[in-house]
């Protein structure tokens, strides 16, 4: 039995993501990895959001229809070496 537990298999995928945090300003970050189940976003260590943390995440700028992206909500899991694990809203804990 192997080490990994990922119930979703992660995509690598590389989008300008804004964040959005309460009492923040937006910053600007970009995803590093996609699953079904969650999200890793690079951000270096000066201001990652603790672990626990709900955060809402939106594709930078306009669909290709020229729509605003959703928002979607997201809670940090895990902090890693140049970035945090996000799990999406209504996931079980775990980014994967």
């Amino acid at each position: 039995m192997g080490s990994d537990r990922r119930r979703h298999p992660r995509l690598p995928m590389q989008v300008e993501v804004d964040l959005f945090r309460p009492g923040h300003p937006v910053r600007r970050v970009w995803t590093n990895d996609l699953s079904g189940g969650g999200v890793m976003i690079l951000i270096d260590d000066v201001d990652r959001p603790p672990v626990g943390t709900w955060v809402q995440l939106q594709v930078a700028g306009t669909l290709g229809s020229g729509e605003t992206p959703p928002l979607v909500e997201a809670q940090v899991v895990r902090h890693l070496a140049d970035g945090v694990a996000l799990s999406f809203s209504g996931q079980d804990e775990g980014a994967d």
